[in-house]
């Protein structure tokens, strides 16, 4: 029988919702199939507890491996690299290409740190700038919509929160052990979180959870067809920009905030960049919000530029007049 992904629940949620109606543990996953994924586990475990110093530098060349062998991926960054940037030099791309994938592997390494270690210890690796923005907003007794984008951190930026009430979404993984392991890290004992599968997601639930202070870590740079989008430039390209983000603002009256969250290597630090609310959305207009959402993520992803998903298809849904670019 097919799994129907469930949400990911900490006792204390901003929806309410009781534990029994959340993804538990199955005695399937001692089955043999799963017996290699319990072997990479262990191996997360080990990595958890490495020295930073041996993290970085093995990231470091699982960067590199990825960037040499997975020829897909490969194509599409430099796909949209090409596509963004089409005032910057080749070279200019190949090398903003190759920083990539080298911080892409680091994090990869570093993910383990999530899984395995408390959120006392993780939140010493973890850094909020400006949440002063969220506090003002929520105590104003209204939500808060985080605007966030796919940057190679992402996971780390949603830690940094967790001491709000938060919302979020997860799109499941198709191996299921990986999904619980993964996906109980995202609702320690410590949090007051709810993260919700994608695709049995429900924004009445949301929006009205969101009339109260509450935060809803949204990212809002997926491409997921022209289904409440609309097409915006996003740096030098046409992109399906989804627009529900301003339609939940305008039903909960939230106030949306733009964040990015990105890796400091000076202070060693996972630092989660919150900017200053977005004002004049139309309850009208999704042409004129999609322009700002979209400012505003640029704004954000160019504080560091090498850290951002640029191996996503950004470009997957396009305009009646321009081709598929990734040629597959």
């Amino acid at each position: 029988m097919e799994h129907i992904p469930k949400p990911f629940l900490s006792k204390n949620n901003p929806l309410n919702i009781t534990l029994d109606q959340g993804e538990k543990f199955s005695f399937k996953y001692f089955m043999p199939v799963y017996w290699f994924t319990w072997l990479l586990i262990f191996f997360s475990l080990i990595l958890s507890y490495s020295p930073h110093v041996f993290r970085m530098f093995l990231g470091s060349i699982v960067g590199k491996l990825i960037y040499h062998f997975n020829v897909k991926r490969r194509r599409i960054t430099k796909k949209n690299l090409s596509l963004c940037f089409k005032n910057k030099s080749d070279q200019d791309l190949n090398n903003l290409c190759k920083a990539y994938f080298t911080n892409l592997g680091k994090a990869f390494i570093d993910l383990p740190l999530l899984w395995w270690r408390s959120n006392a210890s993780l939140q010493n690796k973890c850094k909020i700038v400006n949440s002063h923005y969220i506090d003002s907003e929520l105590s104003k007794n209204k939500g808060v919509i985080l605007l966030t984008a796919h940057t190679v951190s992402l996971d780390f930026g949603g830690r940094s929160l967790s001491k709000y009430p938060i919302i979020s979404m997860y799109k499941p993984f198709r191996n299921e052990l990986v999904n619980w392991f993964i996906g109980k890290s995202r609702s320690k004992v410590t949090d007051n979180v709810a993260v919700l599968p994608r695709d049995n997601f429900s924004f009445k639930k949301v929006i009205k959870a969101l009339k109260s202070q509450v935060i809803f870590y949204y990212v809002a740079d997926e491409d997921l067809g022209k289904e409440n989008s609309v097409f915006e430039k996003f740096f030098d390209e046409p992109k399906s920009t989804l627009i529900s983000i301003s339609k939940i603002a305008s039903l909960s009256n939230a106030s949306v905030l733009p964040c990015i969250n990105h890796y400091c290597s000076i202070t060693k630090q996972y630092v989660t960049y919150i900017d200053r609310p977005i004002e004049n959305l139309s309850p009208n207009d999704m042409q004129h919000n999609a322009k700002l959402i979209n400012r505003s993520l640029e704004k954000n992803i160019e504080r560091d530029l090498d850290q951002y998903m640029w191996s996503l298809r950004l470009f997957q849904t396009r305009p009646d007049d321009l081709q598929y670019p990734y040629g597959e």
